[in-house]
């Protein structure tokens, strides 16, 4: 007679401040999210019955953009973990319904999820991504058409990808190595992100890339943190968002949806320029 291996203890839960970047559904009451949280990077953990529990999920705990305090069970070795409960934390950030509000912070999320490792601890990673939603939900969805707003997402991009590790050289053209400079524009290459010159501009047959005035060049590289980053105007918007489009994606190999449901709103947008 075959004897039953002794169930192991379930592990103790740890209470863990986090922000959820994506869930899924899972069975017919069930889900699965995954979460950013300093102590352990990136966690994907199931919700048993979350989906019919108001008492410990309620109020949108476990949508997209929550930062909240959780409960879970982390098993040593197990790909999942388990999330028992979840706890408004009442200074966190709480994103308005504005539909651009809500698409910038998406990107985010998604951006995060895609460059951060499983059971890694990421305190730098949490700090960001919290202040940038916060930052997202003060702004308020008035600033049309959105320049405030899309160049905070901007600087977040920025800074995160060179926590990344994948941040471009924006000093000096990729093509020629001359330090770039204030008053050129330069062309943002996208499909194998790199800044070119306009002397090499001409020459290089590059895939389509966007045109960056040397003034706002000069602004992203400037960009240290996200206090007052600066507001670009809409073309310098347009080639800088192409441009980190392409990097993430070529640095993580994988499609960025929320991008196109950003610009779907955008485009749809109205409102008069700011003064």
């Amino acid at each position: 007679m075959e004897r039953k291996r002794p169930r192991r203890p379930s592990p103790p839960p740890q209470r863990l401040g986090a922000v959820v970047l994506s869930r899924a559904l899972s069975g017919e009451a069930d889900l699965v999210a995954t979460f950013l949280t300093r102590e352990l990077g990136l966690l994907t953990a199931l919700a048993k019955n979350a989906r019919k529990s108001v008492r410990r999920f309620g109020g949108g705990l476990l949508y997209p953009g929550a930062a909240a305090y959780y409960d879970f069970r982390v098993r040593e070795g197990s790909e999942f973990a388990f999330v028992e409960r979840g706890e408004f934390n009442p200074k966190a950030p709480v994103l308005p319904p504005d539909p651009v509000i809500q698409a910038l912070a998406a990107w985010a999320l998604e951006l995060t999820r895609a460059f951060e490792a499983p059971r890694n601890p990421a305190p730098k990673s949490f700090n960001l991504l919290l202040r940038h939603l916060g930052a997202l939900a003060q702004i308020g969805p008035e600033e049309y058409p959105y320049l405030r707003l899309r160049s905070q997402s901007i600087a977040f991009t920025k800074l995160y990808m060179e926590l990344a590790g994948f941040g471009p050289d924006f000093d000096h053209c990729w093509v020629c190595g001359s330090k770039t400079s204030a008053h050129a524009d330069y062309l943002i290459e996208g499909t194998d992100p790199f800044v070119i010159c306009p002397a090499c501009a001409d020459s290089y047959p590059a895939s389509p890339g966007r045109l960056l005035q040397g003034t706002a060049l000069v602004q992203l590289k400037g960009i240290k943190d996200l206090k007052k980053p600066p507001v670009f105007d809409d073309e310098g918007l347009r080639a800088l968002e192409y441009f980190y489009q392409s990097l993430a994606a070529s640095s993580s190999g994988r499609v960025f949806k929320t991008r196109k449901a950003l610009k779907g709103f955008l485009d749809e947008a109205e409102g008069p320029d700011p003064p």
